[in-house]
C-alpha cells in the first residue's frame, strides 16, 4: 500500500479505503496460517510539524490453530491506529509504504493461543496421558 507524497503534501490530507493482502512471507514464521485481506479505513495527513500522521481502521481475521485440537480456527481483529510516521523516506522519493506499519501493529494482535468454539473437549487423551476437567 503506496501512498504518493507529493499528493498528500498537496492536498495536506488523504483519505485512505483499501484491502489490502499482506504477503505470505510476513506471516510464514509465525503461528498465523493464513490472514484474510484486511480493510484499512482513515487518513492520512500532514500535521503543523509537518508530520505525516495516520489516523486508520484496521480490520481483518487471521486464521489460527486451535491450542487443543489444532483445526483451524477463525480470529477477528479491530484495531484503531494512530501514530506519526517518521519521515525515513530518501531524498527524491515519493512514495511511502505503508505494509511494513500495518504489519507491525497487526501482528500485535495475534493471541498467544485459541481454543475452537464449542470444542469437545471429553476423551481428549493420548499415550500416557488425559485431560481431566
Amino acid at each position: 500500500m503506496k501512498i504518493d507524497l507529493r499528493k498528500l503534501y498537496a492536498l495536506n490530507n488523504i483519505d485512505i479505503t483499501e484491502e489490502v493482502i499482506i504477503p505470505k512471507e510476513y506471516y510464514k514464521t509465525t503461528d498465523i496460517i493464513n490472514l484474510k485481506p484486511i480493510n484499512v479505513k482513515g487518513n492520512i495527513m500532514i500535521n503543523n510539524q509537518d508530520e505525516i500522521v495516520l489516523n486508520v481502521n484496521i480490520k481483518g481475521t487471521f486464521i489460527l490453530p486451535c491450542a487443543i485440537s489444532l483445526e483451524e480456527v477463525n480470529y477477528d481483529f479491530n484495531i484503531e491506529l494512530n501514530e506519526i510516521i517518521p519521515e525515513t523516506h530518501k531524498k527524491g522519493e515519493f512514495e511511502l509504504e505503508l505494509l511494513d506499519i500495518l504489519w507491525e501493529n497487526i501482528v500485535l494482535e495475534v493471541p498467544i493461543r485459541v481454543v475452537k468454539e464449542n470444542l469437545n473437549t471429553n476423551n481428549i487423551s493420548g499415550t500416557g496421558w488425559e485431560l481431566i476437567s
